[in-house]
């Protein structure tokens, strides 16, 4: 897999990083029907924990949304994202992802707040009429362990680019994700404009 570099425009305040159908697969055998998964897996810890402990869903938020696009990079850890190291803001601990179609969605976090199964598992035959919120990258099936950095680039400079670099390495076993804080209480922001606003 090589580096991937594309925009993404937020409409909801936040991301997810998902195989639609590992996503899909966990809820139907769970017999969860609501539409709006963001709800369910913020009121339901149990539910909550297993989508991402799981591999089938990683969520980033909350974020801002802006009149401005949010750079994604999609990298196999050992490549070189070519972003100066001095403009990290904060790399994770490993998430733990697990891709069975082939496909992984990245997309606003209003992805899960209305989730739609026939859009996102076909998401490669439509993906060309889709909106610049969504974006999705071939990535052979496997588990991977997903760490992501936020960067921002140089103050001085005008049209600073800001985003995210999704590291993945393949692994044998889904890695453990760690707890003991939720997802709500990370500082995911990486625009200027916000930065000290969390």
């Amino acid at each position: 897999m090589v580096i991937k570099k594309f925009k993404l425009m937020l409409y909801a305040p936040g991301l997810v990083v998902f195989d639609p159908l590992t996503l899909n697969n966990y809820l139907e055998k769970n017999n969860i029907v609501e539409s709006d998964l963001l709800k369910l897996f913020c009121n339901n810890e149990k539910i909550g924990q297993e989508v991402i402990s799981q591999g089938c869903i990683i969520p980033i938020y909350e974020i801002p949304e802006l009149d401005d696009h949010y750079q994604i990079i999609i990298n196999h850890e050992q490549d070189n994202a070519s972003i100066p190291e001095q403009n990290n803001i904060f790399i994770t601990n490993p998430f733990p992802l697990h891709v069975t179609s082939g496909n992984l969605i990245i997309s606003d976090i209003s992805a899960i707040i209305d989730w739609d199964k026939n859009y996102y598992v076909n998401y490669e035959n439509i993906k060309d009429e889709s909106y610049d919120n969504c974006n999705s990258v071939q990535m052979s099936n496997n588990n991977y362990s997903v760490r992501i950095t936020g960067y921002c680039g140089n103050k001085l400079k005008t049209n600073i680019e800001f985003g995210y670099i999704f590291n993945f390495s393949a692994t044998e076993k889904l890695p453990h994700f760690d707890f003991t804080k939720s997802i709500d209480e990370y500082n995911f922001v990486v625009d200027p404009e916000n930065r000290g606003s969390k």
